[in-house]
């Protein structure tokens, strides 16, 4: 076998320059702002939204490295896809992240309901003993955007795993109904002065006009008398 007939690797096909990437990055920004332009006619401002906000990256991510990787041999061809991979990164995955966190304020993510101490922050447990009262307040968040101005119905219960007649755990709305999306309502969350060592659930529930209804829930652990 002579030297001429030993298969050679292939060489790489024409030079690489900075401009291939520029105009690979180019056309997955273009692309990017052109389905979100196009997402635009979508009449619902939550359905769909979510997909439409990872279909560039999925595309330009996995699509710019299989080009890069099927590419090897032909630089140009190869830094236009690590283009691609990037503009995959910022601005696409960047602002799609962003757009995602939005639909929860925009109200596409349903109701919710926080509980939180006065002035603080959302809570998830909190600990009374025995006699003692705390004053907390909840604020209703989320729901479709087009119902803001609805008026919303509460109602609060606490779990009573021992069946009594008085529950050991009482709690109390300042307010019940008439209640707006994001409107700041006490709540007052008291021990029973006799009531055993125990834990509770504290459930707080929100109807909106229309039949929709959304939760929140705080695990209060009382300390009794030993």
């Amino acid at each position: 076998m002579t030297l001429s007939s030993v298969p050679q690797p292939a060489e790489p096909q024409g030079r690489a320059t900075p401009l291939h990437f520029v105009l690979g990055y180019a056309a997955g920004v273009g692309l990017y702002f052109l389905v979100k332009a196009l997402s635009g006619l979508n009449p619902n401002p939550c359905q769909g939204q979510t997909v439409v906000a990872l279909l560039v990256p999925l595309l330009l991510g996995p699509g710019g490295l299989g080009l890069t990787a099927s590419q090897w041999n032909r630089p140009p061809r190869a830094i236009f896809g690590l283009g691609l991979v990037v503009a995959s990164l910022f601005p696409a995955l960047f602002l799609a992240s962003r757009d995602i966190a939005n639909l929860r304020n925009f109200g596409c993510a349903g109701g919710y309901v926080v509980i939180s101490p006065v002035g603080g922050k959302g809570l998830s447990e909190m600990t009374l003993k025995a006699g003692e009262t705390r004053r907390l307040q909840l604020r209703v968040g989320g729901f479709d955007v087009k119902n803001r101005a609805d008026a919303f119905e509460l109602s609060a219960d606490a779990t009573n795993p021992l069946r009594s007649a008085v529950p050991p755990l009482k709690v109390t709305l300042e307010r019940s109904s008439g209640v707006k999306l994001g409107q700041e309502v006490p709540m007052t969350i008291a021990a029973d002065a006799g009531g055993p060592t125990q834990q509770y659930t504290v459930n707080v529930n929100v109807m909106q006009p229309g039949g929709r209804t959304a939760s929140g829930s705080v695990t209060v652990n009382v300390e009794g008398i030993k």
